[in-house]
């Protein structure tokens, strides 16, 4: 059942604001680099080179950020029904989850520090202009180059200049 948005709105300021709290003690994680060395030392490539130095990088420096998910999901959660009488006896249940309900808690799991980007943005590509002294099969040919040689390329460059921000 959806909450009216006066009571989605002061369950969601509790939740934010208790997230803050608690994120005053964390730590800050770099899932990037972590992952970008595991796709070296945990390649197939160094496997066959050297087996001996073979690492699971990202499995084993990672597992505490998926716990920190975890407890920070269940905790954000409990914060939004906390006022729920009906959910109350409910968490009692959160501290012994199994590993499908601790992925799906993760599933929910919202980090208000990160800035998300604006959904509403989008960036348009002209089409290119129909030429009325040419066929229409013509024109689908020319369609079909200018995307592969115009619309492509810059489409790729905004995609990269959108992960960039």
């Amino acid at each position: 059942m959806a909450d009216d948005p006066s009571t989605f709105n002061r369950r969601m300021k509790r939740v934010v604001d208790r997230f803050w709290t608690r994120a005053e003690g964390r730590e800050g994680s770099h899932i990037y680099d972590i992952y970008k060395r595991d796709e070296i030392e945990a390649s197939v490539a160094q496997a066959a080179l050297d087996p001996l130095s073979y690492k699971t990088t990202a499995m084993d420096e990672t597992n505490a950020h998926r716990e920190y998910q975890v407890k920070e999901s269940v905790a954000q959660y409990k914060d939004y029904y906390e006022s729920d009488a009906e959910e109350a006896s409910f968490f009692e249940y959160l501290d012994n989850l199994s590993n499908r309900d601790r992925i799906r808690f993760m599933e929910i799991f919202e980090d208000f520090a990160v800035v998300k980007s604006d959904p509403a943005s989008y960036a348009m590509i002209p089409k290119r202009e129909f030429n009325p002294e040419l066929s229409a099969f013509s024109n689908l040919v020319l369609d079909l180059v200018d995307f592969k040689d115009r619309v492509r390329p810059m489409a790729k460059d905004l995609s990269l200049f959108d992960a960039s921000r």
